[in-house]
């Protein structure tokens, strides 16, 4: 048949006219994947931090607490890390890291294409991330500024921080980075942390075995301790010495010889840190509840912080000798603790805290640990009568005046069940009338009881808290028991409060703070006292001559101090488990509480005879470097 004039027959062959749409769809193909790549990196560039710089060896530094007469108190940091410049460490460290985390660092592009394949396949396989083939500039991306969380997005992210990292920073710069930040278990961050950790050694003196066993660590620093799994450390440190010896680092004999060192030769017996206790332990443990209260945990313990807090250090030294003869007088009547703080009033500053013995013996291994339980601020015990100020402040308050007259005839109270409550003075002797000041001068328990349900428990109790006291449970529940320290308070809150009495009613607020400044040198925070007025003038004006009764002519005389004008309360809480002395002199204001850990009664004591002597030679010895009006 004919064609149609006009038409001209196909030559082309069927296969070309496939190959040319088959390229048309690769092309597409390509345009859209490349297309895809540009979005997903944009998509997960939108959060990436800014490479511009390396973290320095600023970076996660230790906050540095300092007394005020400019004594190291001691540090805080998270963890231990010490920067060393790359040429500091040793070649063979440097050899071992690379055979055991990433034999083509120096070749491949930040990512290596065959481990990552391998990864995804795993990934593919298990459903979900399982392994990460990570390069060690993939392990800073993560490391440095990535979560740990274990998702395809963040490995994506990695992925893409690794590249920018090698096309930014030389390779030198990034293995000294890796080996100043990595961590090798125990809290050691970085080689030469890990040096001292491990076998107490300047990095740079490290042998050939030692540098094989820290490069075994990152991978699984807790499974791959020597002080742990002894045999493992050393199957992975004879497995980097032959993969050195593979790689040429080293000589197959030199390998062979390193195997043969045991893996505890040069092993320090315990993985502690090369860290000496701080100096006032507890009062350093205060001050870091305080930074991370007011400039949060990851600032206080990788910011370089230089902190100027308000403890005199030498006097510090002084009250804990004080406080370690007396603890060695009071044995044989059960005491084996003690806590105080002694405060400047005018400016509200502690200058010397004792929180306990600073070490305790751990009852499984033997051991002497650090107690970190500071009895000074987290201790509330019962304050006996030393609490009683505050029912009289309230009494004084509503009215009543020191010459009130009460008397001291039994009185009981129903407690349900047909049983009674009945206080007890402490010297036994009943039927008396005497004036509110005699009352107290004396600790006159029912007196007290008396007096705190003519003026009200709640009246007592807004009274307490306004000067400061912070009560652990109701302090309802106590009733008016609670005139007698039925509740248990703070020897700091305890102390502070009372100081108002001193200063015509005003609270100053307790700090340990003077000054912070961040790592550069800039002036953060500058304590300014915080003072507001808790007693009127007038009544506390007749609560210190009140106090100073006390010491003068009642159960505080032990606490009188030559030429000084004293105040204060004695306190015996019941079955003598806790005896206290609170008290001050215009200028220093201290409170001490004497007792045993097991809270069990004491053979004899009580606040005036056990606590008022400790209080007389602490104040005095403050009084040598803060004087006072006499």
């Amino acid at each position: 048949m004919r064609q149609p004039a006009g038409r001209k027959k196909d030559s082309r062959v069927p296969w070309v006219s496939w190959l040319r749409w088959f390229g048309l769809g690769c092309f597409l193909a390509y345009l859209l994947a490349t297309l895809g790549a540009w979005g997903l990196i944009r998509w997960l560039g939108r959060d990436l931090p800014d490479l511009s710089t390396l973290p320095s060896r600023r970076d996660s530094q230790v906050t540095l607490l300092y007394s005020s007469d400019g004594v190291l108190l001691g540090t805080i940091m998270s963890v231990y890390r010490k920067w060393v410049p790359l040429r500091q460490i040793p070649k063979p460290l440097q050899w071992a890291t690379i055979v055991a985390e990433d034999r083509k660092f120096y070749t491949h592009p930040g990512i290596d294409p065959k481990g990552i394949i391998r990864a995804i396949w795993e990934c593919v396989k298990a459903r979900r991330y399982v392994q990460g083939g990570s390069t060690i500039t993939m392990q800073l991306a993560r490391n440095l500024y990535l979560s740990s969380e274990k998702t395809i997005r963040r490995k994506l992210k990695e992925l893409l921080l690794a590249v920018q990292l090698e096309r930014r920073f030389s390779k030198d710069e990034l293995l000294e980075l890796y080996l100043n930040t990595v961590c090798y278990g125990h809290g050691a961050y970085g080689v030469q942390a890990a040096a001292e950790l491990y076998f107490g050694e300047d990095v740079r003196q490290l042998a050939l075995p030692q540098c094989a066993l820290l490069a075994a660590l990152p991978k699984r620093p807790a499974e791959l301790s020597p002080f742990v799994n002894p045999k493992a450390a050393k199957a992975r440190r004879d497995y980097i010495l032959d993969g050195m010896a593979e790689e040429g680092y080293i000589s197959k004999a030199e390998a062979e010889k390193a195997k043969q060192t045991p893996i505890t030769e040069g092993l320090r017996p315990a993985p502690t840190w090369p860290v000496p206790p701080p100096k006032a332990f507890h009062f350093v443990e205060f001050v870091r509840r305080e930074l991370t209260r007011q400039f949060g945990n990851e600032v206080v313990e990788r910011g370089g912080l230089k902190v100027s807090t308000t403890l005199h250090y030498r006097l510090q030294q002084e009250t804990e000798k004080i406080a370690g003869r007396y603890l060695r007088a009071y044995r044989p009547l059960g005491v084996d603790q003690m806590a105080f703080v002694l405060i400047h009033i005018p400016t509200g500053r502690i200058i010397a805290m004792y929180g306990g013995r600073p070490y305790r013996i751990d009852p499984k291994t033997g051991r002497r640990l650090l107690d970190h339980f500071n009895r000074a601020t987290q201790a509330f015990r019962q304050p006996g009568s030393s609490f009683k100020p505050y029912v009289y402040a309230a009494a004084l308050e509503m009215g009543f005046r020191p010459e009130s007259l009460f008397n001291d005839s039994p009185i009981s109270f129903p407690l349900g069940n047909g049983k009674r409550w009945t206080p007890k003075n402490y010297d036994g002797r009943y039927g008396r009338t005497m004036t509110l000041r005699k009352a107290l001068a004396t600790s006159n328990n029912v007196i007290a009881v008396k007096l705190i349900r003519a003026v009200g428990v709640d009246k007592t109790v807004e009274v307490a808290k306004r000067m400061g006291i912070r009560f652990p449970t109701d302090p309802f529940k106590a009733s008016y028991a609670l005139a007698l320290g039925a509740i248990g308070v703070s020897v700091l809150d305890h102390t502070a409060a009372l100081a108002s009495v001193a200063t015509g009613g005003m609270r100053i607020e307790p700090t340990a703070i003077e000054k912070v400044y961040d790592g550069e040198g800039h002036l953060l925070f500058v304590a300014r006292p915080k003072v507001r007025q808790v007693l009127s003038p007038e009544v506390a004006r007749q609560l210190l001559t009140m106090l100073m009764a006390v010491v003068t002519e009642g159960t505080g005389r032990r606490a009188q101090i030559p030429g000084y004008q004293v105040a204060g309360k004695t306190g015996t809480s019941e079955q003598i488990k806790d005896v206290w002395f609170v008290g001050f002199t215009p200028t220093i204001a201290c409170g001490v509480w004497v007792g045993n850990e097991r809270n069990k009664p004491l053979k004899a004591g009580s606040g005036g005879t056990l606590c008022a002597p400790i209080f007389r030679d602490l104040v005095m010895a403050a009084l040598r470097y803060f004087p006072s009006e006499r």
